[in-house]
């Protein structure tokens, strides 16, 4: 068993432990919400974690298992610059929406998951509108939600610098100056709930 996949396993069978976590609370969490929209939160929020092990496998570039703040701020200013279309040095609502990838730089595994999902999702009957929105550097709009902290609807450098260390603090549980996947894992997953219990109040 090479390294990857040994990496990989582990992550497969944290996130299971996360997901079980999240099924036992989920009815107690959103008394407002009919079944139906528990049962479709509960998927949901399993599929953002498992989307985790993919999203921790691409930042962890030496796959020596932990997210460096080195790597970590590499991708941020990766998603910056792409994000910044109009090159003015800031993120705001006057920044086109960015061309679409060239080469594809995913990692097969990545491929791979990404394909099961959307081999998965063609096959929902119906599709159904997403109860559970959680905002993503892929778009200028998600950006602003996660890291506009005054709320001007511009991201300078600085207040996204700023943002990220905040970001990085908070997930470091431990205070070692890297991410493990464990870690990872536990600050999407309150992110997640966080966001769940916004919705269960505007069902109210």
């Amino acid at each position: 068993m090479n390294k990857q996949h040994l990496y990989t396993t582990l992550f497969l069978a944290l996130s299971s432990a996360y997901l079980s976590a999240c099924s036992n609370t989920m009815a107690s969490d959103l008394p407002r919400l009919n079944e139906a929209q528990q049962k479709q939160l509960a998927s949901e929020r399993a599929g953002h974690l498992r989307q985790t092990h993919v999203r921790f496998n691409a930042l962890d570039k030496d796959e020596d298992g932990y997210i460096s703040r080195a790597e970590f701020n590499r991708s941020g200013d990766l998603a910056f610059e792409r994000m910044d279309t109009n090159k003015d040095g800031v993120l705001s609502a006057a920044d086109p929406k960015p061309e679409p990838r060239g080469e594809d730089t995913r990692s097969e595994q990545t491929r791979a998951e990404q394909s099961r999902q959307q081999q998965a999702q063609r096959t929902e009957q119906p599709r159904r509108e997403r109860l559970l929105k959680m905002p993503t550097t892929h778009s200028v709009e998600g950006m602003l939600a996660m890291y506009d902290s005054n709320k001007d609807g511009v991201i300078s450098r600085e207040e996204y610098a700023k943002g990220r260390a905040a970001q990085f603090a908070a997930t470091d549980a431990n205070g070692d100056g890297q991410l493990s996947y464990d870690e990872y894992v536990a600050e999407f997953a309150a992110r997640l709930d966080k966001q769940i219990s916004q919705t269960g109040k505007k069902a109210d």
